[in-house]
């Protein structure tokens, strides 16, 4: 995309609410890494990555937002990384 001053821009506003997997992997891996993406995003769908909408053809960019911020612990969204060990309830 472009702006008013002809300067590129890639703010998330830019693209579209629900991207193919192309424009989506390049947008979260970076220019080029779409072939990358299509390799991994299968596997992150079986972490509870959101998939494709039938009816729309794209994921659901506030949704595959949300999934990455789980992953990596950002927000309310906080995930145990590393277990603390056995629960030892009876000391």
């Amino acid at each position: 995309m472009t702006s008013a001053a002809g300067k590129s821009t890639s703010r998330s506003t830019d693209y579209p609410c629900l991207p193919t997997n192309d424009p989506l992997g390049e947008a979260v891996l970076g220019h080029g890494k779409y072939i990358h993406w299509r390799a991994v995003v299968s596997l992150l769908e079986g972490r509870g990555f959101p998939k494709i909408d039938g009816l729309m053809g794209g994921r659901y960019v506030p949704a595959v937002k949300a999934f990455f911020d789980w992953k990596y612990g950002i927000g309310g969204a906080a995930r145990v990384l590393v277990p603390d060990g056995p629960e030892n309830l009876g000391a």
